[in-house]
């Protein structure tokens, strides 16, 4: 009694959707086009069983679905990457880290306004140099000058403008943030 005979090697549909490549003998390792990961993971049963050979299969000339790419990485089904050497799949890029700086905090910034306010801390902090030097200039400018009572307007004007900063700061803290996230 002869076996059945094998259908040719192609690209075959899998229950959990998208296609498998059958070489002749064996199912690969890998699902294209599954409509999810979890598809795609429940696609690779080692014990799928072959595709049956119909009359249709049989005659009908297989294409694949992948036509022979460059090396290099491609998105997978589920948008990972994943490696082409030009004949087979490889490993799964490795996901990239999340690099940039930290994000500025609203805390932080009123910890340094309320710690450190006659410095301008907190305008250092957010990276408004200028502002942050004109203030200290007002605010120790005009302690160095209240000896001639001409610092007394400075001082006032320096106290004015950390109050304001009080109520400010939270919408300086996200314009720092957005520009920082701009420049990235």
């Amino acid at each position: 009694m002869n076996p059945p005979p094998t259908p040719p090697a192609g690209w075959y549909d899998v229950p959990a959707g998208g296609k498998r490549f059958w070489d002749g003998t064996s199912w690969s390792a890998d699902v294209v086009g599954a409509p999810s990961a979890t598809a795609e993971y429940e696609a690779l049963d080692p014990y799928l069983p072959p595709p049956r050979a119909t009359a249709t299969v049989a005659t009908v000339p297989m294409t694949p679905l992948v036509e022979a790419a460059p090396a290099g990485w491609y998105p997978g089904p589920t948008g990972a990457l994943r490696w082409w050497d030009g004949v087979q799949w490889g490993p799964f890029a490795p996901p990239a880290p999340l690099v940039g700086t930290p994000a500025k905090e609203v805390g932080m910034a009123y910890l340094f306004l309320l710690l450190l306010g006659g410095v301008a801390a907190h305008r250092f902090y957010l990276g408004l140099i200028p502002s942050a030097i004109l203030f200290n200039v007002l605010w120790w400018g005009g302690w160095l000058l209240s000896i001639l009572l001409i610092g007394i307007p400075m001082i006032l004007a320096a106290a004015i403008w950390w109050v304001v900063d009080l109520f400010l700061l939270p919408s300086m803290v996200r314009r720092a943030n957005a520009i920082r996230a701009m420049g990235q």
